[in-house]
């Protein structure tokens, strides 16, 4: 516009008027051109605002990538190693649909930190977002593993995608001494366990799908402090396991169909809200050693319910009372238990959760919804439905990790893991001196089921370490009056043979028991 049409508006009478109106007019001037001057320096800080917030994100697709590209959103990356590799603190790597593998380029483990996030797709919690393998990582605290991602110091989110590690001791997400937040994943077929929490960890899991994983779906070591909120823990070996000096707070998660639902040992402790754990083919719930539960208290219900698990409900072997006001069982329980009143007295304090609120995630694709079960369809990046697991109607055969279909994977089939031994419920009488340790109750098989035991003699904490990274669920018992670990039970020569054979590679006297 031209500034002459401010003056062609303006009449003035006389000189005086003139005079008067001028200081106005110059100001309508000035400001007006201003104006034009500013518009642009705004337009142009809000598109380096723009691109400041794009240069965080790198975007990754495994399908059409390349990684000489920079990973932006028309020339995405191809590997999540990459991604890793240039990624700055606080950058949010974006993954597209598709399988991330050793096919695609990628190098396990994936490992995360420095506040860097790893995000699929929340809304279906990473069904057709998939991270497939594992490598060897060795752990500050727990020696060799074969692990998909590991999260370490720092580490950031990890958001709505698929992770599957079926080596058979593998675990899909490894937390080493470190806080992310875990949200909206699926963690299935782990040879192992699908999420392993290590060190002092105090990670968020939440709203994660655990299924089908051969050992645990949450195991929790050392003295972490998780919050586990809002997880479905479906058809697994042990829903959740506590052990060591580790206290987890666990609320309004879903408990379907697994071997036990939550079994504590060691010093741990557990703090349980609105939680429904049901069709164990166990119990719903095992306390042993000096671990402690608080099922609700007088001050504050615990509204969990328990219902049609095979053997118990809840089954305390401790020597501590379980106090469980507002909690529903169908009364199969053993041990001390209170229903009526009392108060829960920890042993260790358990911290309060100051993490800050998660801001809101992108709502185009990213946002958290309530719990839905990975879709039935099958496309070729997706990752097809998990089978129904048959019923176990003997208990002479081993836990073997079986793909749903071929269509995943050409790679052979692992070997097989073994079934952790039963409970004996004669380890549980009433007169029953205190338990100290799962070997006590996790007893072996009867005579007609087992007919292989592998045990070890580990001479010190260095044998009993190089034993676990092989084998972690071994397990301390007698032999000859000897303390050796036992690795495992076989019904299969072979496989046993292959066990001992394992560990005489790394020097240790093995023993094969019929």
């Amino acid at each position: 516009m031209d500034n002459k049409f401010y003056f062609s508006l303006m009449k003035f009478p006389n000189k005086v008027k003139y005079i008067a109106w001028l200081p106005i007019a110059l100001t309508i001037i000035v400001t007006y051109d201003l104006g034009l001057k500013t518009e642009p320096a705004l337009t142009q800080n809000a598109i380096e605002s723009s691109f400041s917030l794009d240069k965080n994100i790198i975007y990754v697709n495994s399908k059409s990538g390349d990684d000489s590209q920079v990973g932006e959103k028309l020339s995405p990356l191809k590997t999540i190693t990459q991604a890793l590799k240039i990624a700055a603190p606080g950058t949010k790597i974006q993954l597209a649909p598709g399988t991330y593998n050793e096919d695609s380029g990628e190098e396990f483990p994936l490992v995360v930190r420095n506040k860097i996030t790893l995000q699929g797709n929340a809304k279906n919690q990473g069904h057709n977002i998939i991270i497939k393998g594992g490598g060897s990582f060795v752990s500050p605290t727990a020696a060799g593993q074969n692990v998909a991602i590991a999260a370490l110091q720092d580490a950031g989110q990890i958001i709505g995608i698929s992770i599957t590690n079926d080596h058979s001791r593998g675990h899909g997400l490894w937390i080493e001494s470190s806080n992310p937040n875990i949200i909206s994943n699926t963690f299935t077929r782990n040879g192992n366990t699908g999420v392993s929490v290590n060190g002092k960890s105090a990670p968020l899991i939440e709203n994660n799908y655990f299924y089908n994983n051969s050992g645990n779906g949450l195991l929790v070591y050392g003295t972490s402090q998780p919050q586990v909120k809002e997880n479905t823990f479906e058809q697994t070996g042990f829903g959740v396991s506590l052990v060591q000096n580790s206290i987890a707070t666990l609320t309004s998660n879903y408990f379907d169909g697994n071997r036990i639902g939550l079994i504590l040992e060691g010093n741990s402790q557990a703090i349980l809200r609105n939680n429904e754990i049901v069709n164990s083919s166990e119990s719903g719930l095992t306390a042993i050693a000096q671990s402690r539960v608080d099922l609700g208290t007088n001050e504050k219900e615990g509204n969990n319910v328990f219902r049609s698990n095979k053997k118990l409900d809840i089954q305390n072997a401790t020597n501590h009372e379980i106090v469980a006001v507002g909690t529903e069982t169908n009364n199969k329980t053993e041990g001390n238990i209170n229903f009526d009143r009392g108060e829960f007295s920890p042993r260790i304090n358990i911290a309060k959760d100051t993490r800050p609120l998660l801001a809101p995630l992108d709502s185009n694709n990213n946002s958290p919804a309530p719990l839905n079960l990975p879709p039935t369809t099958t496309t070729a990046s997706s990752l097809p439905s998990p089978p129904p697991v048959p019923e176990q109607k003997t208990s002479n055969k081993e836990l073997i990790f079986t793909p749903a279909s071929s269509s995943i994977s050409s790679t052979p089939e692992p070997e097989p893991v073994p079934f952790l031994p039963q409970i004996s419920n004669s380890a549980l009488t009433s007169n029953n001196s205190q338990i100290s340790s799962l070997s006590d109750v996790l007893g072996s098989r009867n005579a007609v089921s087992v007919k292989y035991k592998v045990l070890v003699e580990a001479e010190d904490e260095s044998d009993e370490l190089d034993v676990r990274s092989l084998f972690p669920e071994a397990f301390a018992t007698i032999y000859q009056g000897k303390s050796v670990l036992q690795i495992g039970a076989f019904n299969n020569w072979d496989k046993a043979k292959q066990a001992k054979q394992s560990l005489e590679d790394l020097g240790l006297n093995t023993h094969i028991l019929e």
